[in-house]
């Protein structure tokens, strides 16, 4: 004969302290309507009045202070003649809302998260789904599964676009770095993380940018697009690319469109440390290209070296960004320039760039000739040659220190180009240069954009420097 049901509605409990085992202490005063089942021996707490004040916490990094669960929608329903542990027979459904008054960690700015969501399952494989949103104005949305004593899963999906990933990203991160400021475009996260019982953490994220624009300092970046995968496993963080470009890098003088696919190996302890794997670099430069051969680079070593190949760059356009005024020319230069990247800083030895066959025309203006070649007898016909001046050979050799000074040494061959029958002539040249220097008399001219210019006028103005070009 069947079980008579027996219902008790509204009954108070009071539980003024419930204490989770090596975990964290509980305060709650609930009212829960219920409902008893003799038959399968289940114990039902319907949706009621439920809040949970939960002591600070401290786990290694993370501080969480004044956390408060509502769940309030929340039914619980026991399973008293099942087989297996109380939390399997335990199920759970329904909404939850968690605030932490403030968390605190060396990543993360310090300020309020909320958690809105909801919890489906068992206690001991127990699942949630919904938002996770901080007082800055990140907003992601969240799916977790726990399963107690085997792995708690979690994956986190964040979009972000125009202005709001600036806004809400420094407002987030500890250590957004100020140089750095986005103005436009679309970016989309998405991270998943594991952790099982005597494991490392393994994490992966991915990273989709569609045409994001910006500064990195006073260098403008046009229209990146692509894909970045990082991943944590095993004391190791790995980085590759996909598909990713940048339409322009403008620091005064533009490259691109750039198109780079590579992977990064480094330890956890020394994120700075790794190998570089490049299959693909190269970029537009000057109606010409860029080009890094695919190579294996360990950026432990100090300095470790970069050779990038230059092809068919326009001379013509190379001397229109150069702020000298009568300097023009035509012809295409090809050659290697060996960066060396270190602890001092960027420096290039011995590179090398020379012209195509069959040469070109140089002009150069007859004043800034004879302040490079003095105005002697024998200069004159020199400098009346070199202001229109036909090339068959042009080479120059290419070093720059770490203070941002750039000597070329140039040798040019050949005549005037009103009379070729003439004897050639052979000149030898060293011509120096304040590489940072030029650029911000570029950025200030607006050959870049007007953010650039304002943020070169600023420091300018910091400094006590003059900040007209």
């Amino acid at each position: 004969m069947r079980s008579r049901r027996s219902s008790v509605r509204g009954t108070p409990f009071c539980v003024p302290r419930v204490r989770w085992p090596s975990l964290v202490v509980l305060t709650a005063a609930l009212l829960l309507p219920l409902r008893a089942d003799a038959f399968d021996w289940s114990f039902i707490v319907e949706r009621g009045t439920i809040g949970l004040d939960l002591p600070d916490t401290q786990s290694g990094a993370w501080q969480l202070t004044g956390i408060r669960a509502d769940l309030s929608g929340v039914s619980l329903a026991v399973n008293f003649s099942g087989t297996g542990s109380l939390a399997e027979r335990s199920t759970v459904s329904g909404h939850v809302s968690v605030r932490v008054a403030e968390l605190k960690h060396p990543q993360f700015k310090p300020q309020a998260w909320q958690f809105e969501g909801r919890a489906q399952g068992t206690l001991a494989d127990l699942n949630l789904k919904g938002q996770v949103r901080a007082d800055s104005g990140l907003v992601a949305n969240v799916v977790i599964r726990n399963v107690t004593g085997e792995f708690f899963a979690g994956r986190f999906a964040l979009n972000l676009r125009g202005e709001q990933i600036q806004k809400v990203l420094a407002a987030t991160l500890a250590d957004w770095p100020e140089p750095l400021e986005i103005s436009s475009g679309e970016v989309n996260a998405f991270t998943t993380v594991r952790i099982e019982p005597d494991a490392p953490l393994a994490l992966e994220s991915s990273f989709e940018f569609e045409r994001v624009n910006g500064l990195v300092g006073t260098t403008a970046v046009t229209d990146l697009s692509g894909q970045l995968r990082v991943s944590l496993e095993d004391s190791e963080l790995t980085a590759s690319t996909s598909d990713l470009t940048i339409t322009k890098i403008n620091s005064g003088i533009g490259i691109g469109p750039l198109r780079l696919l590579a992977d990064y190996r480094a330890p956890l302890v020394d994120l700075f440390a790794g190998v570089l794997n490049i299959q693909q670099a190269n970029a537009d430069f000057l109606d010409g290209r860029l080009r890094v051969a695919p190579r294996s680079i360990d950026l432990s070593a100090d300095p470790w070296q970069l050779p990038i190949d230059a092809y068919d760059v326009s001379l013509a356009k190379l001397l229109q960004v150069y702020p000298a005024e009568g300097l023009s020319g035509t012809g295409h230069l090809t050659g290697r320039i060996p960066v060396s990247v270190g602890s001092a800083g960027i420096e290039v030895a011995e590179g090398r760039m020379a012209a195509e066959s069959p040469g070109g025309i140089i002009r150069l203006p007859a004043e800034r000739l004879k302040a490079m070649l003095g105005s002697s007898q024998g200069m004159e016909q020199v400098v009346e040659a070199l202001q229109n001046f036909h090339y068959k050979v042009l080479n120059s050799t290419i070093d720059y220190d770490s203070k941002g000074r750039l000597v070329l040494g140039l040798r040019l061959e050949g005549q005037k180009a009103s009379d070729r029958r003439e004897q050639p002539i052979v000149l030898n040249l060293n011509l120096e240069e304040d590489i940072p220097a030029l650029l911000t008399s570029l950025q200030l001219s607006g050959r870049v954009n007007e953010a650039v210019t304002e943020r070169v006028r600023e420091r300018l103005k910091q400094t006590g420097q003059e900040t007209a070009p």
